[in-house]
This record gives structure tokens, sequence and C-alpha cells, in this order.
């Protein structure tokens, strides 16, 4: 009878009142109840603490201006770029005044600077806090070196010039004759002067710092909880706040304005199909990792050789997977949290751009002109008309979604076919899209409000002059579009690579319960899908013999280390590497 109540009841998460099971949203204050939605916040939060993720956001997809917006569910995308944004330009701000004291006091003190630049270096080495590629660094520590030398020299001899000047001063006005004594010295005063500057700056740099470290930690520890998150940070009561998270914006002002208008189309268009426009390897552009796939191509023979089968169609075939998988929509304990009663079903057209700016011509309704980005949704009928038609750029997916763990883990299915009424070609690949960074998720974990940026703080400070080479191109980078010469078309200025999700998962699962929910998922579907499809041949008179052969070894032999899921990233031992290669 207890575990009847837990069932039916459920606390709030935000204000804990008991609501009746089934409800969506509190009763109290209207928190979502079916799962907490916190991707956005976390990707915020991943914009402040990252610089890579910051720069790898902002170059996706608000460089190029017609580039695709691929399909993030779950993820208020502007909110994402205006925090990538903002923390940039506060980067900028913070590594410009930094690197400003930092050049005044290797001219005023070089004896410290030197030393502190060489532990810097190994302490850096030792904690592997460089963050730029082998090439950039081996510049740029030459670059580092011969300025060193160069201000070094220029220092020395100007202190030794003034020391001459000054001496020579002193001698011609006492006429080079002290009575009665030793001769007077400025050495001791210009010290006092040296020693006063370097500790000015010292202050200054140590000021820079802490404010910036203090202030990022307040608002992602604080401002970014789950009671208090705002998408929109000018939209705060709190002033800081808006200034802080509204730096940068009106340089980006067209570009976000692109992104909040691709949204809101999507948005509106929620019932028609998707279409996603790639320029990498993969078209799966959002789903995350592969972890499981089908290939088959099954000669369709009749059962009953005195009767002529139906004609298949693939729409037709579509369809009817698709009611077996909605069969699956019920309340019952075949899904932890009940999360197959949201399985979302999402019609999509996979296209690469390189093919997509040779022949827009024939398809002007998804991609107009070269001087448009591509639509991200079509009618639904538009795209289903490719799934009967021999396009060799263009295919039709059905992608089945189950979103887990707070939206924390996603596995995707995408199912095509092709037929010739003589031979049935069946395609279906399973995604894993991974958690969100540890380091992202963390805070929800407290931290101390005044230790743990002091810790921040003083570490930065140790490698503080390590750092130059990359705070210069901070400073200096500027994010540029693709070139492209006369009458020449760029394809990867249309092309999505990775969403703003992918950008920011784990390299593994962060639980067994995570690691089995994704393995459960796959062979929930992967049975479904193949029982499905055998019905649908078996009712339309072809024979499921052959069919069933190659099934139950499928379905049947599920092994992390074996051949179904080979190189995945679900199992406690797997993982997958998300740095893009070049």
């Amino acid at each position: 009878m207890a575990a009847g109540i837990t069932e039916r009841n459920q606390h709030c998460w935000r204000c804990a009142t008991v609501n009746s099971g089934g409800d969506k949203f509190c009763q109290s204050c209207g928190a979502s109840l079916v799962q907490r939605d916190n991707t956005t916040r976390y990707l915020c939060a991943a914009a402040q603490l990252s610089e890579v993720y910051a720069n790898a956001a902002i170059r996706e997809f608000l460089v190029e201006p017609l580039r695709a917006i691929p399909p993030t569910p779950g993820v208020d995308t502007t909110a994402v770029l205006r925090e990538a944004v903002a923390s940039r330009a506060r980067r900028r701000l913070r590594d410009g005044v930094l690197l400003a004291l930092l050049a005044a006091l290797l001219i005023a003190n070089p004896v410290l600077f030197v030393p502190w630049l060489v532990f810097a270096l190994l302490l850096a080495l030792l904690l592997g806090r460089f963050e730029i590629s082998r090439r950039s660094a081996i510049v740029g520590v030459v670059v580092v070196v011969v300025g060193l030398v160069i201000v070094t020299l220029l220092g020395s001899f100007g202190i030794a010039a003034l020391a001459i000047f000054s001496s020579l001063d002193e001698s011609s006005s006492s006429g080079g004759y002290y009575p009665g004594g030793p001769q007077p010295s400025t050495g001791s005063g210009f010290l006092t002067v040296d020693l006063i500057i370097t500790v000015l700056l010292l202050l200054a740099i140590v000021a820079v710092v802490a404010v910036d470290e203090f202030a990022v930690h307040y608002l992602v520890f604080n401002r970014f909880r789950r009671a208090d998150f705002l998408a929109d940070g000018r939209t705060s009561p709190h002033e800081w706040e808006r200034r802080l998270r509204g730096l940068g914006l009106p340089t980006y002002h067209l570009p976000l304005q692109r992104v909040a208008a691709a949204t809101e189309q999507a948005d509106r268009r929620a019932t028609d199909a998707d279409v996603v426009v790639h320029r990498g390897f993969s078209p799966f552009i959002g789903a995350g990792v592969p972890v499981h796939e089908q290939l088959i191509a099954l000669p369709l023979e009749p059962s009953d050789e005195d009767e002529e089968p139906e004609a298949i169609s693939v729409t037709g075939l579509h369809d009817h997977v698709t009611q077996a998988i909605n069969r699956l929509r019920t309340t019952s304990t075949l899904g932890p949290g009940r999360r197959l009663e949201d399985l979302v079903r999402r019609e999509q057209v996979l296209i690469p751009a390189d093919r997509l700016v040779i022949d827009h011509l024939i398809v002007p309704e998804i991609l107009p002109d070269l001087y448009h980005a591509p639509t991200s949704r079509i009618p639904v009928d538009q795209a289903r008309s490719l799934a009967d038609a021999a396009v060799e750029w263009a295919r039709y997916y059905s992608c089945y979604r189950v979103e887990a763990w707070d939206r924390d883990l996603t596995t995707s299915c995408y199912v095509h076919a092709g037929t010739d009424q003589k031979m049935l070609f069946l395609e279906w690949r399973f995604f894993a899209l991974l958690p969100i960074m540890p380091g992202f998720r963390a805070i929800d974990e407290y931290r101390d409000p005044l230790l743990a940026p002091i810790k921040s703080t003083l570490l930065e400070l140790l490698i503080l002059p390590a750092t130059i080479v990359r705070r210069l191109v901070s400073v200096f980078r500027r994010f540029k579009p693709l070139k492209q010469g006369v009458n020449e078309v760029m394809p990867a200025k249309y092309g999505a690579d990775r969403s703003l999700r992918e950008f920011a998962q784990a390299d593994r699962v962060q639980s067994y319960f995570q690691d089995v929910d994704v393995e459960r998922y796959v062979r929930i579907l992967d049975s479904t899908l193949f029982r499905a499809v055998g019905q649908y041949l078996q009712e339309r008179g072809y024979s499921v013999v052959e069919f069933m052969k190659l099934a139950d070894p499928m379905v049947n032999n599920y092994n992390l280390q074996g051949s179904t899921l080979v190189d995945s990233a679900v199992g406690t031992r797997a993982s997958v590497n998300n740095t893009k290669k070049g």
C-alpha cells in the first residue's frame, strides 16, 4: 500500500508540495513535475566557466550568417549563445587589463617577473593547464621569449641610463666634492620608487583576478541555481548581473537575432518535419555518439506462391513502425521514470551541405538561394515525398527519441527504408546523447562562497605569467567568416557540425543506471522494430522466415564487448573522445 501511495503522489522539487500522481506541473508553484529541464542552465554555466566551450559556440553559430541551426531539443539556444558572448567579452576585458599590468611589471621589476614566469611555467606543466594547440604554444613561447629579452634589455638600459644621469646631475650641482663625509647616493630613493610601483602593480593584478573569480563564482553558484536562474540575464533584478551577462551583446546583435528568429520559426512549425543540413561526416547532428546499428538487405519473397503480395510503401512501413512504437507509450515499469510515455517521434530530412548548394534550385523550399540560410522545417508531406523518391543527397528518416535523467541522457533511433518491390533495405541506428560534463553540472553542489574563489584566485595568480600566450590569443583573436573567392560557394558556410548540447557532453555515462538505461531503450526499440517490420511484411503476403533468421541473433545476443555495441559510449569500460580532428 505504501508503494502505491509513493507512485501516486510526487513531491515538487522546488517547493516540496505533494502533488497527485500524473500531474505535469506543481499545483503550488507551477514547476514541471515531469522532468527537471536543467539543460539550458548547465550550458549557460558552461559558457561562463569554459573559454573553450564559449568560443566553440560562438564560432559555430554566430560567425557564419548562412549556417543552418540544428535542432537542439530542451535547449534555449539563444540564451546559451548570449551567455557565451558575455563571457568572452568579460574574459577579453580581464585579459587585456592583466596583460597591460604584466607588461608594466616586467619593465618595472624584471628581477621579480622572470623567476615568477619560470615557476608558473613549471607549475602549469605539472597541472596540465595549457589549453592551446602545440603549434600555437611554440609560436607563443618564441614570441614571449623574444619580447622578454627585448623588454628586459630596454628596461636594463633605461635603469642604467637613469642612474648615470642622476649621478651626473648630482655631481654637477655639488661641484663633485663633499667635504667632511661620503658622497650622497640616490640609489635608495630610486629603489624605493621602484618598490612602490611593483607593489601597486601586484596589488592591481591580484584585484583583477580576485574580482573576476568572485564574480563568476557568485554568478554560477548562486544566480544559476534552479530557483533563481533566468535564461535572459538582461531581465535580472540585479544591476551587476544585468551588466555582467550583457557584455558584448551589441557586437553580436544581428547574429543573435538571426538565431532567435530561426528558433521561433522552428517552435511555430513544430508539427513540420526537421531539416538538418550538415557539413561533417555524420548527418545525425545533435544525436550524440553511435551505440548500435542494423543494416539489412532482405529479398522479398511471397509467403504463398499462388497469391500476389501487396506492394510495399515506404511511408506506409514508417507509419506501421510508428504505431508499434507508440504502443510503448503506456503507463508501465518498462521504462524507469515513465520515460517511454514521453517518447518523441520526429520526421527528418538529412542533407549534406555540399550537395545542397549545388542542387538548391531543385528544392527552393529548403534553400531558396545562396544568400539565405537553409530552412529548419518543411511540411511533412514534402518530407515524406523524399521517402518514396530515389534522391541520393536527401534522405528521409524517422527519429524516435527517449529523453531520460532530466534530459541529461537521450537515446535516439533513426529509421530509414527503401525498396524496389523485390528487395527491402532497412537501416536503423541508435545514438546516445551523453550527460553534460560533471564540471558544468557541479554548479548544484555547495561551494564555500569565500574559500572556493580564494583558492581559484591563488591558483590563477601562481600560473598567471604562464598564461600570457592564451590571454594574448583571447584579446586579439577575431572570429571571421570563411573566405571564399569570386563565383565560389563554400558548403561549410551552410552546414552545421555539432549542437550546443554535443559540445558539452561528457565522454561517458555517469552511473551504472544510466549505462543500463541506454541499453534498455536500445533493446526495447530494436526488438519492437524487428517485430513491427516482420508483422508489416507478413500482413502483405511476404515470407518472414529469412527476416526472422536475421532478427533472432541480433536481438538476443547483446554483448557490450561483442559485435552489437562495439566502440560505443555505453558500458562500464566504454568511453568516447569528443576531441574534433582538424
